[in-house]
């Protein structure tokens, strides 16, 4: 429940022209204003164009996507703050490119990029003490913490917020106090440190009703009422959240107004008040998806199925949960690829700098520190290599941890059906016992209908839970010499043993064209034939659901299996004649759990482990050549050491 600090105005000399003055007028109504900032935002953006002023036309237009961003239009809030970005870069104004920066994180915040958004406000962090504009670097830290409370990270934000509140004391600005006071609260709660909290929060509604600073007296009183809520008392948090929503709703902060009506909603249903609960977290849904919040979508969701099934509508709180569940994995996986993308930037980014170092001191011919400065490089970029790929494993350990988590969901209503069946049997009981034999059957069909429930639920989290434990697995294991052709024939066997017929017609024909004398290969022979099956099992799901062509048109469903041996290493290739894979998805198709099959045909898993055994197990390549409906060619190579040379 994040939402933006209140920025400063630019500390910048008097204003000179129409532009400037309109800017300054724009400033005085962040952030309780939002619509009366974008109108006088653009006002001066027309002004100080007309002026030449390019500098104050950037600003505001700055200025224009946080007032955007205030009333949730993200997409035009993004397109603002990134043009305005690109137009103050060149004119070297650091103050004004670090107002947009904060913006930018915070919007990033409320679209879920959690990572971007603390790589943003980093880097901003930087400006701000480049600027020695301590007021300034408060700001930046508040917006960390709030980054860190929503990434479920409470000692880091505790961390940010202490010191944004000592820096805001020392500058006697009331209203950043109040702001880091809310994310020391939140941190606190999420810690359990209850009391500490609610001192806090009391202390940031007390100092922002003060202030006038009316987006952070929002914030404390949604904050306490989910303070309230976390010590077990749901009645006492509706008042702070009613008045909370009053205010944002005044505001028009559409998303902020979302994340209330979800706390209500979370407060009705534990007072057993499953209607109301409904209405007003139907009403969130329907703020989160008009704004592109997913992370308010996926909450509401979850709490849609919270309410749904205390009130006994099972069905319902199926599809939700499902909504959730799809939500909440897009939003982990976003959250890991961002993390692995900054990495590398930043990797990349550093030996851009190294190289351009190393230029300089043979531009000087200082001959002796340069072959020092390339060796250290080398070093330096082999440790980075190394840091890349554990952040790489780590993101998608952390990932798979919280996926595991989300499994908690499915067993409750494991549990759930079970206890039914268990009270249902007892009444069974009983009335047999009694010769009461009308309804029997009825009841025999509940009890079949519950049990299937219970396996349907068992069987998907089962098969989650193993295929995130599979992708974390040691992709590795020890190696031998082994026959390829063996294991391909053996993978062939597993994936295709009962010839299942496609749609279109025919069982599945299986094409060899194996190399003569390729002769043993070493590798880890149960992590390569995870491989085959993988991508054999791909090629058949693509088979079965190509569509069905005109009598007497059809090529028969094929999968052509090919090797080769090149100087120093061998090739596997396994082709289709299936739907073949959009050009979209074509760059996707490795991600953790990237997947287009339906909920509950797969996780997306098989084939990011297959390209983690043939590239971190053996030192190999796997790559796809497709085209939509002409079939996909998965393409595997190995290194055997042997011979040198390249490939034609």
């Amino acid at each position: 429940m994040s939402a933006a600090p209140d920025p400063a105005p630019p500390a910048d000399a008097a204003p000179s022209g129409r532009g400037e003055t309109l800017l300054e007028a724009a400033a005085a109504h962040v952030p309780d204003r939002p619509d009366l900032l974008i109108r006088l935002a653009r006002e001066a953006r027309a002004a100080a164009e007309a002026e030449g002023d390019e500098r104050t036309a950037a600003q505001a237009e700055g200025y224009e996507g946080f007032g955007l961003y205030l009333t949730s239009d993200h997409e035009a809030a993004l397109d603002h703050l990134t043009r305005a970005l690109a137009a103050l870069e060149p004119l070297g104004d650091l103050a004004g490119r670090s107002l947009v920066l904060g913006a930018l994180a915070s919007v990033h915040v409320s679209l879920g990029h959690y990572d971007e958004a603390a790589a943003i406000a980093l880097e901003n962090l930087r400006t701000a003490r480049a600027l020695g504009d301590r007021e300034r670097e408060a700001w930046v830290l508040t917006i960390m913490g709030n980054t860190y409370v929503e990434l479920g990270q409470p000692a880091e934000a505790t961390e940010r917020g202490e010191a944004a509140l000592r820096l805001f004391a020392d500058l006697g600005n009331a209203g950043g106090q109040a702001r880091a006071h809310t994310v020391l609260g939140g941190a606190l709660r999420d810690l359990g440190r209850y009391d500490e909290a609610k001192a806090h929060l009391e202390a940031a509604l007390r100092l922002a009703t003060e202030e006038g600073a009316t987006l952070t007296e929002a914030r404390a009183l949604d904050d306490l009422g989910w303070l309230a809520q976390s010590r077990g008392d749901p009645a006492g948090s509706l008042d702070f959240h009613r008045r909370a929503l009053a205010l944002r709703e005044a505001i028009g902060n559409r998303q902020a107004q979302a994340t209330s009506l979800i706390h209500l909603g979370r407060a009705y249903t534990a007072l057993g008040q499953a209607d109301e609960a409904v209405g007003v977290l139907e009403q969130a849904l329907a703020i989160a998806a008009e704004t592109g919040a997913e992370p308010r979508a996926a909450q509401a969701h979850e709490a849609l199925a919270d309410a749904y099934e205390r009130s006994g509508r099972p069905a319902q709180a199926l599809r939700h949960l499902r909504a959730y569940s799809r939500l909440r994995e897009a939003l982990l996986s976003a959250q890991a690829r961002s993390r692995i993308q900054t990495l590398e930037v930043r990797a990349e980014a550093e030996r851009a700098h190294q190289d351009a170092e190393i230029a300089r001191l043979r531009t000087e011919e200082l001959g002796a520190a340069n072959a020092e400065l390339e060796r250290t490089l080398v070093d330096l970029r082999a440790a980075q290599r190394g840091l890349v790929q554990a952040e790489k494993l780590a993101s998608l350990g952390r990932l798979s941890a919280g996926l595991a988590h989300e499994i908690q969901n499915p067993l409750n209503f494991v549990a759930n059906f079970a206890e039914l069946n268990a009270e249902l049997a007892s009444e069974l009981r009983a009335r047999v016992d009694a010769g009461d034999l009308d309804g029997l059957g009825d009841d025999l069909d509940t009890v079949a209908d519950n049990a299937a429930r219970v396996r349907d639920h068992a069987r998907r989290a089962d098969g989650i839970v193993r295929s995130l434990m599979g992708h974390v697995r040691d992709v590795g294991g020890k190696r031998r010499p082994a026959d390829l052709h063996e294991l391909l024939e053996q993978a062939v066997s597993s994936v295709f043993r009962d010839a299942e017929a496609a749609p279109s017609g025919g069982a599945v024909r299986v094409e060899r064209h194996y190399a003569d004398g390729l002769g043993p290969v070493e590798v880890a022979p149960g992590s390569l034939q995870r491989v085959f099956v993988n991508l054999l099992d791909n090629a058949r799901y693509a088979l079965a659901h190509r569509p069905a062509p005109p009598d007497g048109e059809a090529e028969p469903p094929t999968v052509t299996i090919s090797t080769e041996r090149y100087p120093g290493g061998v090739e596997i290739r396994v082709a289709d004649n299936g739907v073949g894979i959009p050009l979209a998805h074509c760059a996707r198709v490795f991600e953790p759990f990237f997947t287009t099959k339906p909920t509950g045909q797969g996780t997306g898993l098989g084939l990011s482990l297959a390209y983690d055994i043939v590239t971190g197990g053996h030192g190999g390549t796997l790559g796809v050549v497709s085209r939509e409906g002409e079939g996909a060619t998965f393409t595997v190579t190995l290194p055997t050491g042997e011979g040198e040379g390249c490939r034609e």
